[in-house]
């Protein structure tokens, strides 16, 4: 209903210093377009996508894009699901912008704002990239959330008991295991390798390398970037 993926945006002080940290951690560079007045950037890897935005009222915030936003907006009225902000009409770009029950900002809007690169790194450093994972006080509430806006939800439990969003690269998990958004990479070749591709003396300026408790029996990586998110790097089981 919300249409497809584009990107996980966020809000940085830097976009070009966030571009080559991101560039750093082995993600691609993509071709932006110029609907946004304020610098913006993106990256990306195979499944998924990184908008650096100069300004916005949200820090991060899940993007996705379909036609007929205004179509969508009374979907979403008539089935008594809360809009945080609506911006449509003929002169204006049309999105509009609704909150999960974790709190993060979905935005929708009815464009692309970017094209993808020609070539997409199958994987970067911490391995293949598996989904974006939100934290959710409530997993149940969580479900009940996709499952009104017609998606199915799907009970995972790797690495954790978790809610995968089918066709979205998107999952939830309890807020209690991490409480920052989580990119989630698998496959990693061995420990030292995670470290030393992502973590270890080599990683980029300002990203901070560290451990999961809900993770302890696991080989893994814990990476936080200054731009509100983290990414974690889990070796093979």
């Amino acid at each position: 209903m919300l249409g497809r993926f584009l990107e996980l945006s966020l809000v940085v002080p830097d976009t070009g210093t966030a571009w080559q940290r991101w560039l750093d951690l082995g993600f691609a560079d993509a071709e932006v377009g110029d609907i946004w007045p304020h610098a913006y950037g993106v990256v990306a890897c195979e499944g998924m996508a990184i908008g650096l935005h100069a300004a916005g009222n949200e820090p991060v915030c899940v993007t996705l894009v379909r036609p007929e936003v205004a179509a969508l907006e009374r979907t979403l009225a008539d089935r008594l699901i809360g809009i945080a902000r609506t911006q449509l009409g003929s002169e204006v770009f049309n999105l509009l912008e609704l909150r999960e029950p974790g709190g993060a900002l979905l935005r929708v809007q009815e464009a692309r704002s970017f094209s993808p690169p020609a070539e997409l790194p199958a994987r970067i450093g911490l391995g293949v990239f598996r989904a974006l994972s939100l934290p959710c006080p409530d997993l149940a509430e969580a479900r009940g959330f996709w499952e009104r806006l017609d998606y199915e939800v799907r009970d995972v439990d790797e690495p954790w008991p978790a809610l995968a969003i089918q066709t979205l690269p998107l999952a939830c998990h309890g807020a209690a295991t991490c409480r920052e958004p989580l990119l989630i990479f698998t496959d990693t070749p061995d420990a030292d390798a995670a470290a030393g591709d992502a973590g270890g003396a080599g990683a980029p300026a300002g990203v901070a390398a560290g451990m999961l408790p809900a993770l302890h029996a696991r080989r893994h990586q814990l990476l936080h970037t200054p731009d509100g998110v983290a990414l974690l790097g889990l070796a093979l089981p």
